[in-house]
């Protein structure tokens, strides 16, 4: 199993439709390709980590370098995992506002990312802060489920 981490840029007026159009397609393709993972948009650029069989997630990540709405797109960690971080979802999505203290506390990392700020050894610690987050947002969709089975 692969785990890739990268970074790029995009315009920082990114009309909604289009973060609408790349979630529809990860979404719909993800599942079919066995990827799972997480998109972070926040103030003009993209954090997303990507896991699934190696070629799969490597012919990925090259489209992606491709694609005109990534720019500057910097891996920031390649590595082999056992098992899945992300497995619950095709593509989770989280959109931070750089003006909420909370969610700028959690991905404030996310911009010094995508700015270049950051060691080369930073890919792990944000993996691990992805995968908790990951963590804390299924428990809280399981909690929901269970109150709404009562």
């Amino acid at each position: 199993m692969r785990q890739l981490l990268y970074v790029s840029s995009t315009p920082r007026e990114i009309a909604p439709g289009a973060l609408n159009d790349i979630l529809a397609a990860s979404r719909a393709n993800n599942p079919l390709l066995g990827v799972t993972g997480l998109l972070i948009y926040i103030d003009g650029g993209f954090l997303q980590i990507l896991e699934g069989e190696e070629r799969v997630v490597r012919e990925l990540y090259m489209r992606i370098c491709t694609d005109r709405r990534h720019w500057e797109t910097r891996l920031l960690l390649d590595r082999e995992v056992e098992s899945r971080a992300f497995a619950g979802w095709s593509m989770g999505f989280e959109q931070p506002s750089p003006d909420d203290p909370e969610s700028a506390g959690m991905f404030g990392v996310t911009r010094e990312a995508i700015l270049g700020r950051l060691s080369p050894q930073a890919g792990r610690v944000i993996a691990v802060m992805l995968e908790t987050f990951y963590r804390v947002q299924r428990s809280d969709d399981l909690r929901l489920a269970d109150a709404k089975a009562s």
